[in-house]
């Protein structure tokens, strides 16, 4: 909390080039998990919805919230399944591990174009699926250890590629499924669900390929898309 109360913010400059101004207006963070970005949002006065599956996540980022004199609505919702209620927004926001749940993008892609008011803007700022399938097994040395090409991914081959909680409290791994969603799958559901596509960029994130060297920075780790209704 402290790191928010000195204004601190959990959203890059890009990613608030690609939102815009969202004073006065209607946000929704899917895969919020504890809403940081939400809370963002919230304190530059937009009127904010979060989504995510996890309570937990949902309790801290209401506590979060209470801390900050902001107001977020924290729902507990599957995004795949959005109650019918959950629409008419003028920006719909996800970040970094929230696509891989995805199991159908092109469903999922028109679910949320549906929400969006006329005029509104779709943000994904994610992994990028070429780092999703790479393991670094030294300096300038990297190893595939998956299909780029074959969505399904069951369990991790790269433990660096499981969700954070796994990693930092040591959740035990349950048997599970999530998706990798190349680049072209991506753009292809957005343009099948009628949008606008308006920007793709791509980031090396040096971080995210530890000991692999410089040549970390010759690959990406994320891309942020925009597009609009």
């Amino acid at each position: 909390m402290e790191f928010f109360l000195n204004g601190g913010t959990a959203l890059t400059e890009d990613e608030l080039a690609a939102v815009g101004d969202v004073h006065g207006r209607r946000v929704l963070q899917l895969a919020c998990s504890v809403g940081d970005e939400a809370l963002m949002f919230a304190q530059r006065g937009a009127a904010v919805t979060a989504v995510d599956i996890a309570p937990a996540h949902l309790m801290t980022g209401r506590a979060k919230a209470e801390a900050l004199g902001v107001d977020v609505a924290f729902i507990e919702q599957d995004m795949t399944r959005l109650d019918p209620e959950i629409t008419g927004f003028d920006v719909i926001y996800i970040s970094w591990g929230g696509i891989c749940w995805v199991p159908d993008i092109t469903e999922w892609m028109q679910l949320v174009a549906d929400r969006l008011n006329p005029g509104g803007v779709l943000v994904i700022s994610e992994h990028h699926p070429l780092w999703e399938i790479l393991t670094v097994r030294g300096e300038n040395a990297l190893s595939v250890n998956g299909d780029y090409f074959d969505n399904g991914r069951d369990g991790y081959a790269d433990p660096l590629k499981a969700p954070q909680i796994t990693q930092t409290i040591g959740t035990p791994d349950v048997p599970h499924r999530s998706f990798v969603w190349s680049i072209s799958s991506i753009v292809t559901g957005v343009l099948a669900a009628g949008l606008t596509l308006r920007s793709l960029q791509e980031y090396a994130e040096s971080e995210m390929y530890p000991g692999l060297g410089e040549q970390a920075m010759h690959i990406p780790g994320t891309y942020l898309l925009t597009a609009s209704r």
